[in-house]
Parts: structure tokens; sequence; C-alpha cells
């Protein structure tokens, strides 16, 4: 990976701040900064991996957002799109939230 290129920890907080509001990362805990951060990558390890890849990031992913308060959550949820595409943002939060 080159300098250049930024890990999606990195550009998850301006997509999201740009689709939740300037302000809504205001409402993250160094703990939830540091969850969110963690579930990014795990939308990523999701996103490029084999059934049993998928599996066992989706159960890492539920547990990374309960790590957090329930009224950022939405901003969980965001990162999917930012790693995926927007039609897998309601499929795969229902799966990690069930």
């Amino acid at each position: 990976m080159s300098r250049a290129t930024k890990q999606v920890c990195q550009t998850a907080p301006p997509f999201i701040a740009h689709h939740c509001g300037k302000h809504s990362l205001g409402a993250l805990t160094g703990q939830d900064l540091r969850a969110l951060q963690a579930f990014v990558h795990l939308v990523e390890l999701y996103a490029v991996s084999d059934a049993m890849g998928r599996e066992t990031a989706l159960r890492a992913m539920s547990c990374t957002v309960q790590a957090a308060q329930v009224s950022v959550w939405p901003l969980f949820k965001k990162c999917i799109p930012h790693v995926m595409d927007w039609g897998d943002e309601e499929r795969l939060w229902q799966e990690v939230t069930a």
C-alpha cells in the first residue's frame, strides 16, 4: 500500500460527516471511535471474504457495535456504503444487529 492510499478507518469519518452532518462525529466517545474504526475494517474484511470469512466478520461486527453507545449506531451503519454499495447498507445492517 502506498503512502497516498488511506485506510478505510481514515476515510470513513469524512464520509460519515458528509452524510450524517458535520457535527455527527462529536457524539463519539474514545471507545466509540475505536469501535467505529474496527467496524469499518470489519466491513472491508466482509467485502473481500469467502463465506466463512463473511460469517466471522459479521459476528465481529456485531460485537464491535455492542461496544458503542446505541445512540451512535447510525454512524456505524453509514460505514457500510462507504466500503461497499448503498444497496448493501440495510441488508448488512440487519444481519449485524440481528
